[in-house]
This record gives structure tokens, sequence and C-alpha cells, in this order.
């Protein structure tokens, strides 16, 4: 995947379809700035990426229904899942963390990826059953893109955009490949649609990802 450059930066501060703002931008900014202002006076390493994960994750919990998570899997707005307070997972929270970042000025984007020993199976032609990804955002953020994981509130510094190396586990793995790079899903889909979208998708990587 190609990475960004500066120039792109202008493209990640727009609202995405799924990613419009709802809330007031002053709102949304005073309550990052409380939560920075406040860890900074305790003397505590922070940033405003920090803040805003940390005040999406007080606000929303996640879902534990299936029946929830199958109707509502890919297929909310960033105000749909904010007006339940529940998310279904790591995309819901990457579409809240990608609109309110926005509306701070800090151009973010979705990166969609797969496991990488889920692809490795997917492409040999194993029949694997579940779909094994994670949704992250990119920031820019003092002059440089970064890595934002939302779901478990981790920022790394200097990553590939070809395959993500994490300093941290997630998902039993810490190899990501990334398919997919937007302001959102750019439209709502069922789970069924998401994750043949997806399988096309890794079709495409393989001579990525399995040269000869």
């Amino acid at each position: 995947m190609q990475k960004l450059t500066r120039a792109d930066a202008k493209t990640f501060l727009q609202a995405g379809e799924l990613t419009k703002p709802f809330l007031d931008k002053d709102y949304v900014l005073d309550k990052v700035m409380c939560d920075y202002n406040r860890k900074i006076s305790l003397g505590e390493s922070v940033t405003k990426i920090d803040s805003l994960m940390s005040w999406i994750n007080h606000c929303v919990t996640t879902a534990s229904d299936s029946n929830f998570l199958q109707k509502h899997k890919f297929n909310r707005t960033a105000e749909e899942i904010w007006e339940s307070k529940v998310v279904t997972g790591c995309t819901d929270r990457a579409m809240l963390f990608c609109t309110f970042a926005r509306q701070i000025e800090i151009p973010t984007t979705l990166l969609h990826t797969v496991k990488y020993n889920y692809l490795k199976d997917f492409l040999s032609g194993k029949d694997v059953q579940i779909h094994k990804g994670h949704t992250f955002c990119e920031c820019f953020y003092d002059g440089k893109w970064i890595l934002v994981d939302p779901t478990c509130r981790k920022i790394v510094y200097d990553y590939n955009p070809d395959r993500l190396v994490l300093p941290y586990n997630n998902l039993n793995s810490n190899v990501f490949v990334p398919y997919f790079r937007g302001l959102d899903l750019t439209r709502k889909m069922t789970l069924k649609q998401h994750n043949k979208q997806e399988e096309e998708a890794c079709k495409k990587l393989q001579i990525e990802i399995l040269p000869n």
C-alpha cells in the first residue's frame, strides 16, 4: 500500500459518507483538552490523540449480544454508533475516532487490515471460516504520519504501510497487512458483504505476500 505523504493530510481532514461531523467542534475539542490538560498537570506524557481515545473509550461500551453484532457490524454511521453508545468492535471505534480527530484538525485515515497468518492461510487455499482483521487509523501529527489503534489505545510512531509489525499483540498476533485506506468504509454494508469485499481485496495481495 502506498505510503502517505504530507500532501495527503489535506485529503484526510475531510469527512466521509459515514463519518460526517455530528457534534459541535468546540464541544469535542473541550472534551479532549480537558483530559489532555489534566494529565499534563499531573506530569504524564500524553498527546491529544491519547486524550481523544480515552474520551471515546469512556463514552462507549462493546456489544456482547451476537444478534446486535450481526445486525450492526459495518452497517452504521459514526453518528448512529455514538447515539447507541455501543460499538461492535474495532471498526466502530475507528469510525468514531476518525470523525472526532478531523474535527480537531488532525488528518486521519481509516485503515482496514487482515491478520498476516490469516492472509497466508487464505491465499494458500485453506478453509478459513472466520475472517481475522483489525481496523487502525493513521494520523498526521507533529509533521508525520503515525499509526493509531483506537481499540487498544496504542500509537506506533514508525511503521511500514505494507506490513504492520506492532510492538504489542492483537488477536494473538502482531503482524497485520493493510488492504484498504479511506475516509471511512464509504457505505453501509452487511457483514456478508464486508467479508466478500475483504476476500476480493486479499486476493490482490497474493503477489506481495506470497512471492514465487
